[in-house]
């Protein structure tokens, strides 16, 4: 999981657990992926937005 204080920046390796950086940027245009902010042209994510949009996605498989 991220770290829920640090800001990561789409570049950033630990990103790739994600998405790619395209594929980061495509999100945004289209309003989906992660929460992030924009300051100027930069774009960060908070590791606590990061780990909250994954656990949104987990999936309990069902019982065999």
């Amino acid at each position: 999981m991220f770290d829920s204080d640090k800001l990561y920046r789409p570049s950033d390796p630990a990103m790739r657990a994600i998405a790619t950086e395209g594929t980061l940027a495509v999100w945004r245009c289209k309003g989906q992926g992660p929460a992030f902010f924009k300051i100027g042209c930069r774009v960060a994510y908070r590791g606590a937005d990061l780990n909250a949009w994954l656990d949104a996605r987990r999936v309990e498989p069902a019982a065999a």
